[in-house]
């Protein structure tokens, strides 16, 4: 069985380092202007992102820049202008969509590795030769593609990379080629302004032919009608079918919270060393990617031919569904992570932590570590002048935190989900 890398998201320069700390092989964070997530990018500035990367670096973490919008005519010189500046960057790789940007990367960074993005939609392995031939060093593959497809294309192009989704958001076009935010919202989807319209509640009506000024509305539930959103995909149980066929594992979640990526990285990175050195899987540790706010699991394409939808959809619900929903997702059960940076009052040790949720001194919530899970209290709180605080809440900064048990920093805190 072959040791994929586990690619995970760095929405910001705190999640990028906790997807670091938590195991991540490689991080893919967005560049300013060129990113597909372009308005969930955390990383406004390329000081930002410089610096993100040299601390990946330093960790031993490699660092993959998303450059992959679709550029109008307008954005093409944008885009050109920022791929000069990626240079002192040092990237490991870039992740592209456009065969026109292509150029571009190749001509400003011809040494640089280049991935090109599942926007691009590559499910055969014709097309997989193609882009090999013009090196391109790995395919995102599309999110479409089975498990049978996959490992045809492995078998017939063996010597690019291939790395598949695993985990989080599935999209409700092909390979998120998608014009509803721009129809409704006037966000360019496929140039960086995606606002996952396809995930809203929307409401239904009916008009009776004679009477077009009335329009009557179907009420469902009191979320509304989600025509369009997807469950999520979730393979961590059927990762020791995917491996053989893979060279990169990724996650999807650069706009989700610290929780998110610090419980998906750890569990799935658990499950893979477990397959490939033959150890045995901890259950508690999988149980992880039910501590995140999530829509339905599934298993997407991968293990369904496309033709079996919808009928073909499981009539049971997989095991790891913990509070879940089809509407908008919450993170109330997340409380913040901790950063290495303390501060010492009166002997005593406080770790540095941005909260999420109300935080009170002597609540006892879940802690998850890069090496440890566990339960903590909080003993006392003091903000940046060493003023001690009865409670702090989401809308303070610069909070430092001691607490029952010694840490050392990228703890994220939690209280178990209800289900429902």
């Amino acid at each position: 069985m072959t040791f994929p890398s586990l690619v995970a998201p760095g929405g910001s320069h705190l999640k990028a380092l906790v997807a670091s700390a938590y195991g991540a092989d490689e991080v893919y964070v967005g560049v300013p202007f060129t990113s597909l997530r372009m308005r969930q990018n955390k990383l406004y500035t390329f000081d930002m992102l410089k610096a993100t990367v040299q601390q990946l670096h330093a960790n031993g973490t490699k660092a993959l820049l998303t450059m992959n919008i679709f550029p109008r005519n307008g954005d093409v010189q944008i885009f050109e202008s920022v791929v000069e500046k990626i240079a002192e960057v040092q990237p490991d790789g870039i992740i592209f969509s456009d065969p026109g940007t292509f150029q571009l990367i190749k001509k400003y960074l011809p040494t640089t590795p280049l991935h090109l993005s599942t926007q691009t939609t590559t499910l055969n392995y014709a097309a997989v030769k193609f882009w090999a031939d013009l090196g391109v060093k790995r395919i995102v593959l599309a999110r479409e593609l089975h498990i049978d497809e996959i490992a045809t294309i492995k078998q017939a192009v063996p010597e690019i990379e291939l790395e598949a989704f695993v985990h989080g958001a599935m999209c409700m076009t092909y390979s998120g080629r998608c014009l509803l935010g721009d129809y409704l919202w006037w966000r360019a989807g496929n140039r960086g302004e995606c606002n996952h319209a396809c995930r809203f509640k929307y409401k239904m009506f009916i008009e009776e032919e004679r009477r077009s000024w009335k329009l009557m509305e179907v009420v469902h539930d009191e979320d509304g009608e989600h025509l369009l959103s997807s469950k999520d995909l979730c393979t961590i149980h059927r990762l020791g079918e995917l491996l053989p066929h893979l060279d990169a594992m990724k996650i999807e979640g650069r706009s989700k919270s610290e929780f998110y990526v610090s419980a998906i990285v750890k569990a799935y990175k658990h499950v893979r060393d477990a397959l490939v050195q033959g150890t045995p899987i901890d259950e508690q540790i999988v149980n992880l990617v039910n501590m995140v706010p999530h829509r339905e699991y599934w298993e997407g394409f991968l293990f369904q031919p496309l033709k079996a939808f919808p009928d073909g959809e499981r009539a049971e619900p997989m095991k790891q569904t913990t509070g879940t929903t089809a509407g908008p997702l919450f993170n109330r059960n997340y409380f913040g992570t901790f950063t290495p940076e303390t501060r010492e009052q009166h002997g005593k040790v406080y770790h540095h932590l941005d909260p999420k949720e109300d935080i009170k001194r002597g609540m006892r919530l879940h802690y998850l570590s890069p090496d440890a899970m566990g339960e903590l209290e909080i003993v006392d709180i003091i903000d940046e002048k060493g003023k001690t605080l009865e409670k702090a809440d989401c809308n303070m900064t610069d909070i430092f935190i001691q607490t029952s048990l010694p840490l050392h920093g990228w703890e994220s805190l939690y209280v178990e989900p209800s289900i429902g």
